[in-house]
């Protein structure tokens, strides 16, 4: 059998394996520089809180772009760790994961990662946090979202929320849909606000995956902030600095200073990622 491996035809087999080599470099080389066409700006601020329990990041490699917000949740103990857990774990499976195909299992199986490693740290004490994440990869968006953190698409002028919120109004709406409470029981529920499912519970709940990706045009600019951004800020007011042209640092700057220009009282810890596709 040797004998038939040796001579011109181990040059072709060697040529061949280059070949297919060369078109795989150039196949990533090409959605490498799709991807660059998204630039990322972020802002944050603590607000009226003693202490910064939002965590983010972005990071960039040969299967795209992932950015991550989680919210740590202030009544729980550890919420800073717990958002700090979360981000770094999702942040750490795409860095290291051969592949993240498919998506939606990639996002349920490092959703379910990071919960047992919250729950391990908070060693059987209450420790939470929301999240949302997203991955831009050959011009498609694709995005998970556990709590009452915001996924939305900024386009033609107008802000698109992606995601649902896992609160328990999400619930109460849908009672009264059913004709099972009254409007008034629904809009007066002291719990509405209550967050039903999030990263650092016994049993997570919900997980939600977008059904399909998204794809990506021209001056779109994908955005994950956690609440203190848009129970501070309108719709209309994110909509207008949201269609300035300027930077995505400078926009989410922009952002931050409108809620600390506002002042309020009890303000929440804010913080904003926005991506921009710019070509």
């Amino acid at each position: 059998m040797m004998e038939y491996l040796q001579g011109p035809y181990v040059f072709v087999l060697i040529s061949l394996l280059v070949v297919c080599a060369l078109f795989y470099i150039r196949y990533r080389l090409i959605n490498m520089k799709k991807d660059n066409y998204i630039v990322i700006g972020n802002g944050q601020t603590i607000g009226k809180r003693d202490e910064q329990e939002d965590s983010f990041s972005t990071v960039e490699n040969e299967k795209g772009i992932m950015a991550v917000l989680a919210d740590g949740m202030g009544g729980y103990t550890n919420g800073k760790v717990s958002s700090s857990i979360a981000v770094n774990t999702f942040i750490e499976e795409f860095s290291n994961s051969y592949s993240i195909y498919p998506i939606e299992d990639f996002f349920r199986n490092v959703s379910r990662i990071s919960n047992r490693a919250i729950l391990d740290k908070s060693k059987g004490s209450r420790s939470g946090t929301t999240l949302v994440s997203v991955i831009v990869t050959d011009e498609m968006l694709y995005w998970a979202s556990i709590g009452d953190s915001a996924i939305a698409l900024f386009r033609n002028g107008e802000v698109m929320n992606l995601n649902k919120k896992h609160i328990f109004e999400s619930e109460l709406e849908q009672q009264y849909i059913s004709g099972k409470i009254s409007e008034e029981q629904m809009l007066n529920n002291p719990m509405k606000k209550r967050i039903t499912s999030y990263l650092g519970a016994e049993v997570l709940k919900d997980i939600e995956i977008c059904e399909k990706p998204i794809k990506l045009k021209r001056g779109d600019k994908v955005i994950l902030c956690s609440d203190g951004v848009y129970n501070s800020i309108t719709e209309i007011e994110m909509e207008t600095i949201m269609a300035e042209r300027i930077k995505p640092y400078e926009v989410a700057e922009e952002i931050i200073e409108m809620i600390k220009a506002k002042n309020f009282p009890k303000q929440d810890n804010a913080t904003i990622v926005i991506l921009e596709v710019c070509q």
